[in-house]
Formats: C-alpha cells, sequence, structure tokens
C-alpha cells in the first residue's frame, strides 16, 4: 500500500486533487485564511491557528474530488445568552452541521453537552467537534468566513482538545 502525499501548502493539495468549482472555492477559503495570517498547518492534520494561541477549525484536501472545512466547537456561541444572527440560510446551515455526540472519542474528550445554537436547543453536542462544510458551495464559503469571525471572538475553554493540540 502506497502512503499518502504529504503537502507542504494548503494551496499545493487543492492544486493537485481538486478541480473546476471545488478548486477555485478552496483556493478562495486558503487566501482570506492567508489574508488573516492563519493558514493550515499541513503538518499538523490542516488545524488553523488564531493569534498564534489557539486552533478555530481545520481544512483539508481528503482525496481527488474532496476538499472540507470544520470550524471546531466552541459552546461559548452556544450559550443560552450567545450570539444570534438574522441570516436564516446561515442559521439553518450551522443547525443542520451540529455534531450529536455518539461516545468519548479519545481519552481527553470533554463528553457532550446540552446547548443552545443560535436560539435552537440540542441535547449531547460534540464538545470538540462542529459537522464539517464537505465541498462547500460560494454560498456556504462565506458561511465559513462568517464563522470564523464568530470564533475569533471567543477563547476556547481549556478542555478543548482540538483548540489547544
Amino acid at each position: 500500500m502506497s502512503e499518502k502525499k504529504k503537502y507542504a501548502t494548503i494551496e499545493e493539495a487543492i492544486n493537485d486533487l481538486l478541480e473546476s468549482e471545488n478548486k477555485a472555492n478552496a483556493l478562495n477559503l486558503a487566501a482570506y485564511l492567508n489574508e488573516n495570517n492563519m493558514p493550515p498547518n499541513m503538518a499538523n492534520w490542516g488545524k488553523v491557528q488564531y493569534n498564534n494561541e489557539y486552533n478555530i477549525g481545520r481544512m483539508t484536501v481528503e482525496e481527488k474530488g474532496k476538499w472540507c472545512f470544520e470550524v471546531f466547537s466552541s459552546l461559548h456561541y452556544y450559550a443560552v445568552d450567545g450570539y444570534v444572527d438574522d441570516d436564516a440560510d446561515f442559521v439553518k446551515a450551522v443547525h443542520e452541521r451540529v455534531n450529536i455526540c455518539e461516545a468519548p472519542c479519545h481519552d481527553q474528550c470533554w463528553r457532550a453537552k446540552d446547548v443552545n445554537v443560535f436560539g435552537k436547543e440540542f441535547k449531547s453536542v460534540c464538545s470538540q467537534h462542529s459537522g464539517e462544510f464537505v465541498n462547500p458551495t460560494v454560498t456556504e464559503i462565506g458561511y465559513i468566513k462568517k464563522l470564523i469571525e464568530y470564533r475569533k471572538k471567543e477563547k476556547p475553554y481549556i478542555q478543548q482538545y482540538h483548540s489547544y493540540n
């Protein structure tokens, strides 16, 4: 079995493995991340670090024709007194990606939390991962950028494994 090719930058992976709309959308998001001094760390699962302090998500090209972006759960904007957003389509996209915890995924897992996500109650939400945007559209790229801007306003709590590792 051959090893998966390693890429130094997300752009190298995008240019090698994606085509047409997927390629354009991924390059668009990569440019936004670079402009905001948050390039994905290809040596660390594509994690996107903010302020050289903590990870707010990850961007990966998983295979030929497939890429994704995941904004790590914060549970801060999920709080009862958390953020409100008037864009119903954006809120729906976030709600569709709320990740319900199935079981502890690793020893450092902080387990599930009951939370309010942009005005809707969810039980047993994963404290580490939100749902992924897989091959996001231009509209969904806008939603990702918006979620990133929400995440930049807050600091994850210490038990959020992926935010600090």
